[in-house]
Formats: structure tokens, sequence, C-alpha cells
């Protein structure tokens, strides 16, 4: 581990090892090729490469740009699908969420849900107190990792104390469960890194144009560096289609028994508020009495919330979902039945996203009714696709297809125990070692920062104190009002792939949701000539890099213009 420790911070995983990258995947013959650096893909990675084999992963875009940096924030086991009878979705997913937040615990953070019985709710107590009694009976029985708390009921006067601006009418009191707040795509970058660590090669913005074929059988793959232009081949024993929502434009050759499309694409969105706006304590579950799907009210760290999320079958651009008005009136009106005094006007959302989910094709059921089960399949053409799922089952979803490379003995000598992949992170770090561990730093911190920088970057942030210590005005925030500073900005420029502007904003950082939108110019200015001057920018490329991003924020509150 000490070894694997070191290559976090040894700087050849960056934007200007993007052409070296390349080479490797030009030259090397690999065992794995993973096309869709999502957590799925990701997770992938990460499975393979602690099986010893030699893995590549790319994306078109940035990594993960789609889905896996569009969710509702949550590691969670989803008890909503107890009501679908998902049981063992539920055990699987909680479980995977328990030993996250024992062997991630920085990133992954303890959440208590509140849950109200409301008078005439088909939630009623006894409903509810059961589903809270499965769900952590399902997450503990005979389970290494355990919840973080059991669940317990409270009575009105004690929800009312708890959260003193919910729905009084009719409110009969209600149960506080446990699960975990995340950061979706800082998981899916530290994912993809514990596999570039133990030596895999990984590049953004790489696109397949096509795949090398000898008998009908895949080889290899033609790929596109939409950087540079450059059309390079890469040859691999096995082809991995982890793309989520783009799955059926990879897939050429269906199974007999697989449905063509594969992929019935959702759209799910969330607003983000200052919490003295939406005026809760904790995370709450919600109904919407417009047509009763379930939704949720989620503090993110302690000053603000985010509502969330629709769930809409969806017709665009799989690329660019954006929040409209009707979705945007939807979340309000429902967060606002539950939160009457909720300030939740247009002029008080401080950002918004859409993500599109990969649901698997079920005949006869409606978007909310889709079961969010995984699916697994390997075409006549040798092209193995892993797709479907949800977020916290990442790690399972990889250990079932490596039961399935087994079964076709396409690998020899890679056979593990079941589930010997919950291993510590490499950049894990625990609380009362990091509080140690900064001490070391003649570094004045108040404790939001600290908090942010512990949360987000684990033992990354102690080298982004060194880089403080280093360059003191690195310290600076970018913005006044949140917590993010000019520290964090150089660590992932030099420590991780980053290549544009947006990918900073969206993906290696949440200034896209936490800095207010009326203010991503002037935070933008700021964080484009940082990296003018680490990656030696001109002046037109820098203002094209903030144009870009200006963009797509004006596109996620365009209908509150």
């Amino acid at each position: 581990m000490a070894n694997l420790e070191e290559r976090l911070f040894d700087g050849l995983w960056n934007e200007k090892a993007r052409s070296k990258i390349r080479q490797n995947l030009e030259s090397i013959i690999y065992d794995i090729f993973i096309i869709g650096a999502g957590i799925t893909g990701s997770g992938v990675a990460r499975e393979a490469t602690m099986r010893g084999l030699k893995v590549a992963i790319i994306d078109m875009q940035d990594f993960s740009a789609g889905t896996s940096s569009r969710s509702t924030k949550l590691a969670h086991g989803g008890i909503r699908y107890l009501s679908h009878g998902d049981m063992d979705l539920v055990k699987e997913a909680t479980r995977e969420r328990n030993w996250m937040r024992v062997h991630i615990p920085h990133l992954i953070r303890p959440l208590p849900f509140l849950f109200v019985h409301l008078e005439g709710s088909t939630y009623k107590k006894r409903v509810i107190e059961g589903a809270c009694k499965v769900y952590d009976f399902l997450s503990d029985k005979d389970s290494e990792f355990k919840n973080y708390k059991q669940y317990k009921w409270y009575s009105p006067e004690e929800v009312f104390e708890m959260e003193p601006e919910y729905i009084r009418e009719g409110n009969l009191g209600g149960a506080v469960y446990y699960d975990n707040n995340v950061d979706d795509a800082r998981l899916t970058l530290e994912t993809i890194k514990e596999a570039v660590i133990r030596g895999a090669d990984a590049l953004s913005y790489c696109k397949v144009i096509g795949y090398l074929k000898h008998e009908g059988k895949i080889y290899g793959i033609k790929c596109m560096d939409l950087e540079h232009n450059i059309e390079f081949e890469v040859k691999a024993k096995l082809v991995v289609n982890a793309t989520g929502i783009w799955t059926d434009e990879l897939v050429e050759n269906y199974p007999d028994d697989i449905p063509n499309p594969v992929i019935r694409p959702t759209k799910g969105v969330h607003l983000q508020f200052r919490r003295e706006h939406v005026k809760n304590n904790m995370a709450t579950i919600l109904r919407s009495k417009s047509d009763g799907r379930f939704l949720f009210v989620l503090p993110r760290n302690e000053h603000y919330t985010i509502v969330g999320t629709t769930d809409t079958d969806y017709k665009g651009d799989l690329a660019n979902p954006f929040c409209d008005k009707e979705d945007a009136d939807y979340l309000i009106e429902a967060a606002k039945y539950y939160f009457p005094n909720a300030e939740l006007d247009y002029k008080n959302i401080l950002s918004t996203y859409a993500g599109i989910r990969p649901l698997v094709m079920q005949k006869g059921k409606s978007e909310s009714e889709i079961s969010r089960k995984h699916l697994i399949f390997h075409s006549k053409d040798g092209l193995m696709t892993i797709t479907g799922g949800k977020l916290t089952t990442w790690r399972a979803m990889a250990e079932d297809l490596f039961e399935k490379i087994e079964e076709l003995n396409i690998f020899s000598n890679i056979k593990r125990e079941k589930h010997f992949s919950r291993q510590e992170y490499i950049i894990a770090f625990q609380k009362e070692d990091w509080e140690k561990a900064r001490q070391k730093f003649d570094i004045e911190l108040d404790n939001d920062g600290s908090d942010h920088l512990y949360q987000q970057y684990g033992k990354g942030a102690l080298k982004i104190l060194e880089l403080i210590r280093q360059d003191p005005t690195l310290k600076e925030k970018i913005i006044d009002e949140n917590y993010f500073i000019k520290a964090e900005i150089v660590y992932t420029l030099r420590y991780e792939l980053t290549t544009h502007l947006i990918d900073l904003f969206c993906r290696r950082t949440e200034m896209s949701l936490w800095i207010d939108h009326r203010k991503a110019s002037e935070a933008a200015e700021i964080v484009a000539e940082i990296m003018k001057n680490e990656y030696s920018w001109d002046k037109a490329k820098k203002n094209m890099e903030i144009q870009n991003y200006l963009d797509y924020v004006d596109k996620t509150v365009s209908f509150i213009n």
C-alpha cells in the first residue's frame, strides 16, 4: 500500500501526460479495454487491475461527465425499492454502501433521513417502520460492515423539534434512518485513480469510432483523440462496453434474449438552494402530491440543500440534458407542500443539473417502477456489455462482470474470493488522522474549510496544504462565500487528468453547484487564469474555455430568464 500511495502524487497522470498515455494505448496489447469512464467503467477498471490484468479505459467526454456526475449524490440502498419487491437489490446496495463508508470515510458521509407518516398517506407508521426494519436488517444481517445507525421512530412533537418548518397538519410522527452523502464525480475519479495507480492507462476525450475484427471477433478498437484530432488503434483481448446511456450505440450484435434497444433513458433533475431558503435541517423523503413519486430534500454540508429528483422518459441529446421550467416547477411545488414557508423562488436557485439514468428496458412499467438492477451480456462478436445498475452498486457490478468472464474462461488465474475488492481506498483518510496531520502545517484553516478539504480529497488534502506552504496565495478563496480555494485547482491540474475549465467546475470540484450562477463569470475568470498559467494557454484559449463554461451555466438556468 505504501508504494501505491506514493503513486498518488507522482505527477504522471495529468493533462501534460496525454501524449504519453496515447502512446501507451497504441503500443500495448491490453487484457481489458473499457469503453466508458463513468462509475461503472471505473469500477471495472479497478476490479481488473486488482486481479492483475493490464487495463485501459477511455471516455469520449471527461471522466464521469455523464450520469456519474449528475446523480442525487447519495451512496444509498434505495429504501423505495422495497415497495417494488427488489429485496436483493436493496441488500446488495446497502452492503456496498456500508463498506464504502468504512473504507472511503472522508467521501462517504452518514446522513439521517426523516420519513414522516402524514394522515391519509399510503405510508402509515406500520409501513414506514416495517420498511426501516427491513432496510436495516438487509444491510447488517451476516454482514462484515454495518450501517451507521439503526432507525428510530419519533413522535409528532419530536419531529417538529427536529424539523420545525416541516408541515404540521396531519403529521403523525416519523422514522429517522441513515444513508450517506457523496460527491459522485469525485468517487468516480478516485476509483479511476485506484486503477491508474495499479498500472491502468486512462484517457478522456477519446472516442471509439469502430472495432478491429478478425473473422467476426473483436480484437481491438479504432479511437480518436478528440483533443488533437488523431486517430489510432488499440488492441485488447477483451473489450468491455460500460457506456451507460450510450450502451446501444456500441452494441452491434445483441444476444437473442436481450432487448434492442436495451436502454430506456430517463431524466432526473435537481435544484440547489441555500439551506436558509429551504429551511430544512435533515434529509427528508417527500412524495409529490401531483404524481406520488418519491423525491428528496437533501442537506449538502451545513449551508446548502438539493431538491430532487424528477423521473421522466427522455428523447433529447444524451450528452446535454438540462433543467427546464416544467422540471423546476414540479420540484418546487413538491418541496413547498412539505416546507410551506420555504423561499423557493427562481431568484433563490443557485444552480441546477440534469442527468440521464441508464435504465434497462422492462415492458409495461413506468419510469419510476423500472428496477435499478444491472445487466451483463456477451455478444457473438466478443463484446462484453455491462449496463443499468445504480451508483452505489458499482463494485458489485464489476465483481459480477468478472464472474461472467470467469465462466467464459477468457483469462486464467484471475479468480478471487467473493468481495475481495472491498478494500480500503489508497487515498482514504480517517478524520482523526487528518486532524493530527494538518497540525504539522503552520496553516490556519477555519472548520468549514478544513472539513471541505478533508471530505473532498482525503490524503490529497495534505498535498493541498503542501502547495499552500509553498505558495501562501493559494489559500485564497475563489469566491468569498464558498470554501473552494486556489490550491485545490492547482492540485487537480497537477495530479489528475483535467483537460478543460468545465471539467474543473463540474467534475473535479462541485463549484458549478455551489457557486451562485450569477457569480459564474467571476469564478471562471479566476480559475481559468490558474489553468492558463499551469498549461501555458494563450489569451484566446483562456477566453474560449471561459465562454464554453458560461454557455453551459446559462443553459442550466435558461428557464429563469
